[in-house]
């Protein structure tokens, strides 16, 4: 029964985060930086890094899918990557339910179409 609803529910956010992702305005970022903020952000990146791999590797078995989406993970934007570390950390978080399965399903959309 659960089955018969994830595949509109997964269409539906396909089509939902296709919609975002498409509409949203960029944002202009100062060329003034910070030093240590940079290098606390890419601590903070790789350990999301770090997460969004060990997710894909409790659910993913084949050795040369995780090495294409461990090279895609470094071409997302980064409103696309802070939404898959969000998501895989949900599903670290809450484990086997359906709504992590929905998020993973967001995760491999995001990660196969970056």
């Amino acid at each position: 029964m659960v089955k018969r609803f994830v595949k509109p529910i997964a269409r539906w956010l396909i089509i939902v985060q296709m919609v975002i992702f498409l509409l949203s305005p960029t944002i202009a970022i100062s060329g003034i930086t910070d030093l240590h903020s940079d290098d606390q952000s890419s601590l903070h990146r790789r350990a999301d890094v770090i997460k969004i791999l060990s997710v894909l590797e409790n659910r993913a078995e084949d050795k040369k899918i995780l090495e294409k989406a461990k090279d895609k993970l470094f071409n997302l934007s980064d409103r696309q990557f802070s939404l898959v570390a969000s998501l895989s950390e949900r599903i670290a978080k809450e484990g086997n339910k359906v709504g992590t399965e929905m998020a993973f399903l967001l995760i491999t959309v995001l990660i196969t179409l970056s």
